[in-house]
């Protein structure tokens, strides 16, 4: 089935009228922007404003009892963090602590292996300390004989010089060859320096000797003994480590438990803090009743403005109602500009009224902020209700309305009053905030009680946005069904 001109205008109207609420919700939600910022411009939680009951609240005595829990609050926050810290460090000891046994394992292993190669090591040092020994006597003789050739030179030499003097003049061929090979051994015996450089030479060569033997296989030098304590401390190593083992099991095990009871301590410091912020949450600020004036807390003397956020809702819901009702008089009525225009105005005034008389400390500016965001209100709630009118008809279409109307306000009624002294879910605040009445609410909240400038002027964007959207297309369909009219006559001859 085919959708005529008109209503499809309508579907596009509505569907740019529903626009503005989802950007809102969502900016709302990415924000944090919660009713409790309406009323609190710091970032202190404390409940929503109240007024002052029949027997009678002290403002003075909520006083004490809010520094108190502020300051509680700090403390708590100062603790968590610690908590945190604490809880990263351990976790971080924990983290090593699971390869300790393993690496501990690998250190024992080798301080067994350590001790094995220095047990074989100082075996070998005992087989090497016998064979120097061995090679140091042999050395030592070799030499002093050698040495002692030195001595014997001066003999050999003489000898040789007497028998070659001997066979002087033989003529025996034998002799003479023996002469020769005398005379010959003679030159390589003054030839050979038995003494002076290389008798030095040879006793350090002897000395040498001598004492790397003694190194290695005497005790009380060095080396021999430290090979032997080498041994020992390593074999001391070894057996330390292997009973150690055992304890580092343990010690993992007490480092698991600490995890453990450092993890319930951050659990308990946040559940704490969690709980000073519910008291906080739980504290109002007292609206002072039939004085006109804001309550001013120990911290400073100023008079502050305040103003229950349920009076706010009620306000809200009593001059949207009107703005709906402007709405269908706009269908049903000529002139419906003026309608809505005259509207506006009656119904801003009443509820700036009704605000100067259920507020505390109102001034001429809160009152100004207030007016402009229940004209809005006003203009939303009235192209809401004309455009839900125009899509579904004149009964069916206030029949919708109305449902919508009640829903609206059963469901940011409940939001507002359970977010006075708790935080609500998400789910519930995003699905408030497709509502126009809920920007009203906290506009008027955060206007009423000096609150966060955020939800303030968010507040005045979205029902801004959405009065001028739903009055220029209701101007446009408004000039298209005009033109539509005209044709009609000039086809029928009017």
């Amino acid at each position: 089935m085919s959708t005529s001109p008109r209503r499809r205008s309508w579907i596009i109207i509505a569907a740019l009228l529903v626009l503005p609420l989802i950007i809102g919700a969502a900016l709302a939600a990415a924000t944090g922007l919660d009713p409790a910022r309406s009323w609190n411009a710091d970032d202190e939680p404390a409940a929503a404003p109240v007024a002052a009951s029949p027997s009678g609240i002290d403002p003075a005595q909520l006083v004490d009892a809010r520094r108190a829990a502020g300051e509680a609050g700090a403390q708590a926050g100062f603790l968590t963090t610690g908590t945190e810290q604490l809880t990263e460090g351990v976790g971080e000891m924990k983290e090593g602590a699971t390869t300790l046994p393993t690496q501990f394992g690998e250190a024992v292993t080798g301080a067994q292996q350590l001790s094995q190669g220095m047990v074989e090591l100082q075996a070998g040092v005992g087989q090497l300390g016998t064979g120097a020994t061995e090679v140091a006597d042999g050395v030592g003789t070799a030499v002093d004989q050698v040495v002692g050739l030195g001595a014997l030179q001066g003999q050999l030499l003489g000898m040789i010089d007497d028998t070659v003097a001997g066979l002087e003049g033989a003529t025996d061929p034998d002799l003479v060859d023996a002469r020769t090979r005398l005379q010959d051994l003679r030159g390589q015996v003054e030839m050979a320096q038995l003494d002076g450089d290389l008798a030095n030479q040879l006793t350090a060569l002897k000395d040498g000797s001598r004492e790397v033997a003694n190194q290695l296989a005497v005790p009380g030098y060095a080396f021999h003994d430290g090979i032997y304590s080498a041994t020992k401390g390593a074999q001391d190593l070894s057996h330390g480590l292997t009973e150690a083992q055992g304890g580092v099991d343990e010690a993992v095990a007490g480092v698991e438990e600490l995890d453990a009871g450092v993890q319930r301590i951050d659990q308990m410091a946040t559940q704490t803090q969690d709980r000073i912020g519910a008291i906080q949450r739980a504290l109002p600020v007292v609206q002072a009743a039939g004085t006109g004036e804001g309550v001013a807390t120990a911290d400073t003397a100023e008079t502050t403005p305040t103003l229950a956020p349920m009076y706010a809702m009620l306000i809200a819901a009593l001059v949207m109602l009107g703005g709906a009702a402007s709405g269908v008089l706009m269908r049903v009525a000529r002139g419906g500009w003026w309608i809505l225009a005259g509207a506006t105005a009656g119904l801003t005034a009443l509820g700036v009224v009704l605000l100067a008389i259920v507020g505390s400390g109102v001034t001429p500016a809160v009152l100004a902020l207030s007016a402009l965001i229940l004209a809005l209100g006003v203009v939303a709630s009235a192209v809401l209700t004309r455009a839900v009118i125009g899509l579904f008809g004149p009964v069916a279409g206030s029949v919708v309305a109305g449902i919508a109307a009640l829903v609206q306000i059963g469901l940011v009624g409940w939001v507002w009053k359970a977010a006075s002294g708790h935080d609500v879910a998400v789910i519930w605040q995003v699905l408030a905030n497709l509502t126009p009445l809920n920007w009203a609410t906290t506009g008027l909240t955060a206007a009423g009680n000096d609150g966060s400038a955020m939800s303030l002027w968010a507040a005045v964007a979205v029902l801004g946005v959405l009065a001028a959207v739903g009055v220029a297309g209701l101007s446009i369909a408004a000039r298209r069904a005009s033109a539509v009219t005209a044709d009609n006559s000039v086809e029928t001859g009017v």
